[in-house]
């Protein structure tokens, strides 16, 4: 019997469940590999002095130091549509909703993360008078980068005793990316005489609107043939992505 009249026949097969896990058509994907890059907002990169003193360890540290990321969900709110010379009232759509981006962080001992936040919710709205800041000043845009394992790329470099090695890199494979986002709601810190914990507080994100997109997975599907760069290489055109997804597409270990 061929695999096509068997799955016909029978498409809750047990084997071809598994084949295809197994080869990676249908792998699961993995919820501790992901990436965070927040943008400084324009009220922090020109404002804010130990931000300015160094932008790159914080953009970094909002990556490295995000605990947790949850993504919003997604909803349609509907109009009814009811006539009497139509029978049974039905339903249309109306206009799209969408929840909060939550993000929860670690602080580092020096509770940069904290600062980070105070600051910035300080830009949206000061404590000190009834006035608001400039919007366009206090948002920015936000991408989460979603990572899988096993990737047909791989990196090839000389070891210290000049043999060549290979290693597998894993790949972005999606990316949400927020626009308009800005911190409204930023969680306490719980300190106690108990065991010692790592210290960690959650920021909600009000944000325009979000898109979604697959990143080279037409480039990356399961029968790709392995590639190979190197420091030599232009990264994203020998792993076959396009210019477009330069921002969310990535490779490493």
């Amino acid at each position: 019997m061929s695999i096509q009249l068997e799955t016909v026949n029978n498409p809750n097969s047990f084997d071809k469940w598994k084949q295809q896990v197994t080869r990676g058509k249908l792998e699961p994907s993995r919820s501790n590999l992901y990436g965070v890059k927040l943008f400084l907002p324009t009220c922090l990169k020109h404002n804010t002095q130990f931000i300015m003193k160094d932008q790159r360890h914080a953009f970094d540290s909002m990556n490295y130091m995000a605990d947790s990321v949850t993504i919003p969900g997604k909803r349609i709110q509907d109009a009814k549509v009811k006539a009497a010379w139509q029978g049974a009232a039905f339903s249309t759509a109306r206009i799209q909703q969408h929840g909060d981006l939550d993000i929860t962080f670690i602080t580092d001992k020096y509770q940069y993360h904290r600062q980070f936040f105070e600051h910035w919710m300080n830009w949206c709205a000061p404590d000190m008078e009834n006035r608001s800041g400039i919007y366009e000043e206090y948002v920015t845009n936000l991408i989460v980068t979603k990572w899988e394992l096993g990737s047909p790329v791989s990196w090839e470099g000389i070891a210290d005793n000049g043999a060549t090695f290979r290693q597998r890199l894993n790949s972005s494979m999606a990316v949400w990316q927020f626009f308009g986002a800005w911190p409204y709601d930023m969680g306490g810190a719980t300190y106690n005489n108990g065991p010692t914990n790592l210290v960690k507080f959650s920021v909600k994100f009000k944000h325009e609107r979000y898109r979604f997109d697959g990143v080279g997975t037409e480039a990356m599907g399961v029968n790709t043939p392995d590639r190979y760069i190197n420091t030599a290489s232009n990264t994203m055109s020998a792993a076959g992505i396009g210019d477009e997804q330069n921002a969310a597409a990535g490779f490493g270990v």
